[in-house]
Protein backbone atom coordinates (compact mmCIF):
# COMPACT_ATOMS: atom_id res chain seq x y z
CA UNK A 1 0.00 0.00 0.00
CA UNK A 2 2.83 2.56 0.96
CA UNK A 3 4.40 2.08 -2.78
CA UNK A 4 0.85 2.68 -4.14
CA UNK A 5 0.61 6.12 -1.83
CA UNK A 6 4.50 7.38 -3.21
CA UNK A 7 3.52 6.47 -6.30
CA UNK A 8 0.32 9.19 -6.32
CA UNK A 9 2.47 11.55 -4.87
CA UNK A 10 4.55 11.44 -7.78
CA UNK A 11 1.88 11.75 -10.26
CA UNK A 12 0.24 14.36 -8.29
CA UNK A 13 3.71 16.32 -8.18
CA UNK A 14 4.07 15.79 -12.04
CA UNK A 15 0.66 16.82 -13.13
CA UNK A 16 0.79 20.28 -10.37
CA UNK A 17 4.40 21.14 -12.28
CA UNK A 18 2.95 20.38 -15.48
CA UNK A 19 0.04 22.44 -14.66
CA UNK A 20 2.20 25.57 -13.28
CA UNK A 21 4.34 25.76 -16.86
CA UNK A 22 0.95 24.93 -18.45
CA UNK A 23 -0.27 28.54 -16.51
CA UNK A 24 2.96 30.65 -17.11
CA UNK A 25 3.04 33.50 -20.16
CA UNK A 26 6.34 34.40 -20.74
CA UNK A 27 7.04 38.35 -20.29
CA UNK A 28 9.43 37.88 -23.96
CA UNK A 29 6.96 36.88 -26.23
CA UNK A 30 7.47 37.99 -29.66
CA UNK A 31 6.08 41.59 -30.85
CA UNK A 32 4.51 41.40 -34.39
CA UNK A 33 5.56 43.88 -37.08
CA UNK A 34 1.75 45.88 -36.62
CA UNK A 35 2.69 46.75 -33.20
CA UNK A 36 6.57 47.75 -33.13
CA UNK A 37 5.47 51.38 -32.75
CA UNK A 38 3.49 51.05 -29.89
CA UNK A 39 5.71 48.52 -28.22
CA UNK A 40 9.14 49.90 -29.02
CA UNK A 41 8.09 52.93 -26.70
CA UNK A 42 10.08 53.27 -23.07
CA UNK A 43 13.97 53.02 -21.94
CA UNK A 44 16.22 50.05 -23.51
CA UNK A 45 19.72 49.54 -22.19
CA UNK A 46 22.58 47.86 -24.70
CA UNK A 47 25.77 47.93 -24.77
CA UNK A 48 27.98 50.08 -27.96
CA UNK A 49 31.38 48.96 -28.28
CA UNK A 50 32.39 49.45 -24.88
CA UNK A 51 29.73 51.71 -23.79
CA UNK A 52 26.56 51.76 -22.01
CA UNK A 53 23.74 53.03 -24.54
CA UNK A 54 20.58 53.69 -22.63
CA UNK A 55 17.95 54.59 -25.16
CA UNK A 56 14.37 56.24 -24.42
CA UNK A 57 11.76 56.27 -26.69
CA UNK A 58 8.77 58.40 -26.28
CA UNK A 59 5.16 58.43 -27.66
CA UNK A 60 5.53 62.32 -28.91
CA UNK A 61 8.45 60.74 -31.63
CA UNK A 62 10.90 62.15 -29.23
CA UNK A 63 14.26 59.83 -28.03
CA UNK A 64 16.81 60.66 -25.12
CA UNK A 65 20.16 58.66 -25.28
CA UNK A 66 22.61 58.29 -22.83
CA UNK A 67 26.35 56.96 -23.49
CA UNK A 68 28.61 56.61 -20.65
CA UNK A 69 31.32 54.33 -20.47
CA UNK A 70 31.70 50.63 -18.90
CA UNK A 71 33.81 50.14 -15.39
CA UNK A 72 33.74 49.94 -12.21
CA UNK A 73 33.72 53.45 -11.63
CA UNK A 74 31.37 54.21 -14.43
CA UNK A 75 28.98 51.45 -13.61
CA UNK A 76 29.28 51.34 -9.65
CA UNK A 77 30.20 55.26 -8.32
CA UNK A 78 28.43 56.42 -11.61
CA UNK A 79 31.64 58.88 -11.77
CA UNK A 80 31.32 59.97 -15.37
CA UNK A 81 28.57 62.09 -16.92
CA UNK A 82 26.98 60.29 -20.23
CA UNK A 83 26.99 61.70 -22.95
CA UNK A 84 23.59 62.92 -24.13
CA UNK A 85 21.81 62.69 -27.63
CA UNK A 86 18.54 64.05 -27.90
CA UNK A 87 15.94 64.25 -31.32
CA UNK A 88 13.09 62.54 -32.71
CA UNK A 89 12.25 58.84 -33.90
CA UNK A 90 10.07 57.12 -36.91
CA UNK A 91 9.66 53.59 -37.48
CA UNK A 92 8.68 52.76 -41.51
CA UNK A 93 7.92 49.00 -41.06
CA UNK A 94 10.87 47.59 -39.25
CA UNK A 95 13.39 50.45 -40.33
CA UNK A 96 14.22 52.71 -36.87
CA UNK A 97 15.07 56.35 -37.85
CA UNK A 98 16.77 58.52 -35.29
CA UNK A 99 16.89 62.08 -36.23
CA UNK A 100 19.51 64.08 -33.79
CA UNK A 101 18.50 67.30 -33.02
CA UNK A 102 20.26 68.21 -30.02
CA UNK A 103 23.94 67.07 -29.71
CA UNK A 104 26.92 68.76 -27.49
CA UNK A 105 29.07 67.63 -30.23
CA UNK A 106 27.67 69.95 -33.03
CA UNK A 107 28.83 67.61 -35.60
CA UNK A 108 26.32 64.92 -34.70
CA UNK A 109 23.55 67.56 -34.69
CA UNK A 110 21.29 67.03 -37.56
CA UNK A 111 22.60 63.63 -38.61
CA UNK A 112 20.41 60.79 -38.99
CA UNK A 113 21.15 56.88 -38.01
CA UNK A 114 18.63 54.37 -39.43
CA UNK A 115 18.92 50.44 -38.02
CA UNK A 116 16.55 48.01 -39.13
CA UNK A 117 14.69 45.52 -36.39
CA UNK A 118 15.91 42.02 -36.66
CA UNK A 119 14.42 40.32 -33.59
CA UNK A 120 11.79 42.15 -31.29
CA UNK A 121 10.46 40.71 -27.86
CA UNK A 122 8.51 42.51 -25.58
CA UNK A 123 11.42 42.92 -23.01
CA UNK A 124 14.27 42.52 -25.63
CA UNK A 125 15.24 43.90 -29.08
CA UNK A 126 17.83 43.42 -31.36
CA UNK A 127 18.85 46.38 -33.89
CA UNK A 128 20.94 45.72 -37.60
CA UNK A 129 22.51 49.38 -38.42
CA UNK A 130 22.78 50.41 -41.90
CA UNK A 131 26.79 49.57 -41.40
CA UNK A 132 25.90 46.19 -40.25
CA UNK A 133 27.03 46.76 -36.78
CA UNK A 134 24.04 44.85 -34.71
CA UNK A 135 23.52 45.90 -30.81
CA UNK A 136 20.89 44.33 -28.50
CA UNK A 137 18.66 45.84 -25.97
CA UNK A 138 16.93 44.79 -22.96
CA UNK A 139 13.90 46.75 -21.72
CA UNK A 140 14.50 48.56 -18.32
CA UNK A 141 12.06 47.97 -16.19
CA UNK A 142 10.76 51.72 -14.38
CA UNK A 143 10.94 51.03 -10.01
Amino acid sequence: MIPTFRFCLRISVVIFIACCLATCTSNDSVVPPSEYASKIVGSWQGMLGNEKETMTLKRDSTFVCEVRPRGFIANTLSQTLPGTIRGTWTLIGSTITLSVTLDKNVELQNSVAASTIVAFKQDSLVLKASGGDVSSFRRMVNL
